[in-house]
């Protein structure tokens, strides 16, 4: 029982989801209507976890636990409950976190699962932000048997797909909570608000301006897409500044202006994506060409087809075949293309849990599979992706990009312009991951393709 299912208990709310959401980002803005509860921001505490073995309690920090196993669909739909009952969530690490004080109330969860069961118990509590208990509840879920009928890999998954509906029925009919919610005049955006503000500030960011300056290829060309301000979804933060600093370092590479396509929100639009892509790049690249593809803005699971899709200006997160475009279509499309070196670098995510991502209303966030494509799909192209398919991306504020880009383009300005494609995610990689640990998530970019090896070896000059 070395490998309990406990190893993720929250590993996943120390990760892709820590995102402040602003209450008309989240996917389940109006999934609580009528209840007062629906106008508080929680501050919910990472817990630990206890694991009975042998009547003893053993606590296990789970900060530190990084293995990966089947309790990451639960505390996936956990957190996706908490996000559809309280208007914002804020991961802290504990009281004392600054944060707390823009809360209108603080969470915590304690879990403590039986080995020999197999019976996992949470309980469920809430207080002011005095410390005063507002209200507390205890789930339990039990395999049917006991370790001795039934294998370890068959009786956890069974307990832990019972708790997020446990959970869920239970805030519902909390009257404490309700009684709580219409007493309290719900507080101001805070951090979320704060984050607006440097939305809309003046940024000077130190990769802004390329630090390095090549001779014109005139086969080089690029399809820049940023997405910042939707026609009828969530703005995508940072996306426009991005994609305008995507094109400093392109031009700066040597790729001559005539040469990059650069398509902002309302230009943006499915068409005009499938027509760049699909009939324009065919058209004007040569066997001795390079392309860059470059999108900065949502991507969007299909919660049936389980396929991931870029979201356009126009896109509609409730039909997505008909106004998305598909991530396999796009490798496919620059697959077939006779350049000698096809590279995609994609700020945005597909698990549907915010950051640059959304989902269909209704709909759960956090799908635990994503299909963002494999290496028959994207043959010669190389990608870099900004995140895990079940992550979600963030941004660097201060500077006023999201991590992912800021990254990439700091690692072309530390080597003048001269790293590899290969060299660049070496770089990005860590600094990504490490950023995005500071803010109590896991985000990990990705290099895939089946000739990154090889093509990963060569510059995007």
């Amino acid at each position: 029982m070395k490998k309990l299912w406990l190893p993720v208990l929250i590993a996943l709310l120390a990760g892709c989801a820590a995102q402040k959401i602003k209450e008309d980002n989240n996917p389940f803005a109006n999934a609580y209507q009528g209840n007062p509860v629906r106008k508080l921001s929680l501050a919910l505490v990472l817990p630990s976890v206890q694991v009975m073995k042998k009547r003893k309690a053993i606590d296990a920090p789970v900060l530190a636990q990084k293995n990966k196993t089947e309790p990451e669909t639960m505390y996936r739909e956990v957190l996706g409950i908490y996000y559809q009952t309280f208007k914002r969530v804020t991961l802290v690490k504990d009281l004392n976190d600054p944060r707390v004080a823009d809360a209108d109330l603080v969470g915590t969860l304690e879990s403590t699962l039986v080995s020999n069961a197999p019976l996992l118990n949470m309980t469920v509590s809430f207080y002011n932000l005095d410390h005063s208990l507002i209200t507390s509840f205890k789930l339990e879920a039990k395999a049917p048997g006991s370790i001795l009928t039934i294998k370890p890999e068959e009786a956890f998954p069974m307990v832990i797909t019972k708790i997020p509906d446990l959970l869920d029925q239970k805030l519902k009919a909390n009257s404490e909570l309700k009684t709580y919610a219409k007493g309290v005049t719900p507080k101001a955006e805070g951090q979320v608000q704060a984050r607006a503000e440097v939305k809309n500030a003046v940024i000077d960011s130190d990769v802004d301006r390329p630090g390095y300056n090549f001779d014109e290829n005139a086969n080089n060309y690029a399809v820049i897409v940023g997405v910042e301000n939707y026609q009828n979804l969530p703005s995508a933060i940072f996306a426009d500044r991005d994609a305008h600093a995507v094109k400093a370092h392109l031009r700066a590479l040597g790729y001559p202006a005539q040469n990059i396509i650069m398509l902002t929100d309302a230009q943006a639009t499915g068409t005009a994506i499938r027509s760049y892509v699909e009939s324009w790049l065919p058209r004007n690249v040569k066997e001795d060409s390079k392309v860059f593809f470059y999108f900065s803005g949502h991507g969007a699971p299909d919660t049936e087809s389980k396929q991931a899709y870029l979201v356009p200006w126009d896109g509609d997160s409730q039909f997505l075949s008909d106004t998305g475009y598909p991530v396999k279509r796009l490798y496919q499309k620059l697959n077939a293309l006779k350049a000698k070196q096809v590279v995609v670098a994609m700020d945005s995510c597909f698990s549907g849990a915010g950051g640059h991502s959304v989902v269909a209303k209704g709909a759960r966030p956090l799908m635990t599979t994503v299909d963002t494509g494999n290496s028959d799909d994207m043959g010669k192209v190389v990608v870099l992706a900004a995140a895990g398919a079940e992550e979600i991306t963030g941004a660097e504020d201060a500077q006023g990009h999201g991590l992912f880009t800021y990254y990439m383009l700091k690692g072309l300005n530390a080597s003048a312009g001269k790293d590899s494609v290969g060299a660049i995610y070496g770089y990005l990689r860590p600094k990504v991951e490490a950023a995005a640990r500071q803010s109590n998530r896991g985000q990990t970019p990705q290099m895939m393709g089946r000739s990154a090896q090889q093509t990963g070896k060569e510059s995007l000059r």
